[in-house]
């Protein structure tokens, strides 16, 4: 599989939920470094290029082998920057000279090789402008609720008189919904300019289950995490680079 793509690892140093949570330490490395490694393994990207705003992060880039960094401004590393503020920045700095573009967030340290080269090989069969992994909801909207000011519910969803309250159905009557996650988006480059977006018009999903669409969000996502790290010593990519920090 030969083409022109970059891979880019988002890592700004500020967390709310999980503070520092790119710079965790899980099995004597980084968080970050997992991504690094296994978008290394995949061999399929033409370079790796760190985008963060934190200088102890440019270090660990640095430490396990990233091509390049580009170091974030503060206006767009905020818990409420957008990705396109950040890809332009990028794009504008001539820093994504590749067809396609691919965004690997190191809140999924368990990401596959395999799953990094089957959603690649989906997107450059498929035609789409962008593809992103997705997997099926497990608390859908049809039972979500709005609450006003006194106090009253409202359903989330706009109900239909023909047919029963989508909250008084059962799972599996619902439409069949899925959510984004955030473990892999692969993007054509023109699309930061030409639509002013990381995906562009149209969208491929790539369906994952189980741990593939895990990502760690909040603290209980990394205690499970670890937990999963405790009982499976092949959970995490292996990474033959001394840990970052280490003097032997």
């Amino acid at each position: 599989m030969s083409v022109s793509i970059t891979g880019i690892i988002p890592a700004r140093g500020g967390s709310i939920r999980v503070p520092n949570k790119n710079k965790l330490i899980l099995d004597g490395h980084p968080m970050v470094a997992y991504t690094i490694e296994s978008a290394r393994q995949s061999g399929v990207f033409s370079k790796l290029l760190l985008a963060t705003d934190d200088l102890d992060t440019i270090d660990i880039g640095n430490h396990y082998g990233i091509d390049e960094v580009f170091k974030r401004n503060f206006s767009d590393s905020s818990s409420t920057s957008l990705d396109i503020e950040w890809l332009t920045n990028l794009h504008t700095n001539n820093r994504i000279d590749t067809e396609y573009f691919a965004i690997l967030r190191p809140t999924s340290p368990q990401r596959s090789v395999k799953l990094i080269k089957d959603c690649l090989s989906k997107y450059l069969d498929s035609g789409c402008d962008s593809l992103r992994t997705m997997s099926l909801v497990q608390e859908h909207p049809g039972k979500m609720w709005r609450i006003d000011d006194t106090g009253q519910a409202y359903p989330y969803l706009s109900q239909r008189n023909d047919q029963p309250a989508s909250h008084a159905m059962q799972y599996g009557s619902l439409e069949t919904l899925y959510v984004q996650t955030s473990v892999l988006e692969i993007a054509r480059t023109d699309v930061i300019v030409r639509t002013k977006s990381r995906e562009g018009k149209s969208i491929c999903g790539f369906l994952t289950s189980g741990m593939d669409s895990f990502a760690v969000d909040t603290p209980d996502d990394l205690n499970f995490l670890k937990f999963l790290i405790s009982t499976n010593a092949n959970f995490l990519p292996k990474i033959s680079i001394k840990p970052f920090g280490s003097k032997t």
